[in-house]
């Protein structure tokens, strides 16, 4: 994660995602985890985008990406540190096995035995390396949620390109984000304005009326 997620890339994520299996089980739990996070605040479509980005780099990756799995795990926690360096330790910790906890999910998903059973089990035990207070509890609300058989294989055969998904995403929420507002605001400058006895009005007029005799201003 490069940046927080501002309102608007929420709302593009959402439009974007909406009929998607596994955005749908993430906001089933979403606003209850971020409420659990009340510092580093982990949105649901931050959460989904992270477990996009991960579940990329293993569908690339595939077997090779098991000796990485440590540097995963550090680097998620590293990135998610830098944002706050005051948020609790923990609370960074929780945030990274929510999103390694959806991973998880996710790869269960596979019928490939390297996946299912191998690259799952050796998720669970890096979460529970670092493990926050209530790790197993967070784990069991995300492992109750399902996703249909071969999730992850179909994924995979969709031809993920490495950070293509989130390249593509912050293309365009940077265009988003560099469109004018839409508000209807009229601004005036005035540089230099003079008056003698007359009356004085800023802003848009129509049809005003004055109470004092016309008189030559320079404006």
């Amino acid at each position: 994660m490069n940046r927080r997620f501002q309102n608007a890339d929420i709302k593009l994520v959402s439009k974007l995602y909406s009929e998607n299996e596994l955005y749908k089980a993430v906001c089933s739990v979403g606003l209850q985890f971020e409420t659990e996070l009340p510092k580093f605040g982990l949105c649901a479509e931050e959460c989904f985008m992270e477990t996009l980005e991960l579940l990329s780099e293993i569908a690339v990756k595939g077997e090779d990406i098991l000796p990485e799995t440590d540097n995963l795990w550090l680097r998620k926690e590293n990135d998610y540190r830098r944002f706050d360096r005051t948020v609790d330790g923990e609370e960074i910790r929780k945030a990274v096995g929510i999103v390694f906890g959806f991973v998880i999910l996710v790869v269960d998903s596979s019928n490939h035995p390297f996946y299912r059973r191998i690259l799952s089990e050796r998720l669970t035990t890096i979460v529970a390396n670092h493990k926050w207070n209530d790790w197993t509890t967070t784990l069991e609300r995300i492992f109750d949620l399902t996703l249909p058989d071969g999730w992850f294989d179909a994924f995979i055969d969709d031809g993920p390109d490495g950070n293509e998904i989130m390249t593509d995403l912050s293309e365009r929420i940077n265009t988003l984000q560099s469109q004018p507002p839409t508000t209807n605001l009229t601004i005036q400058f005035v540089k230099e304005q003079y008056n003698t006895n007359c009356q004085q009005f800023m802003g848009k007029m129509e049809n005003p009326q004055f109470i004092t005799p016309k008189r030559n201003e320079a404006v």
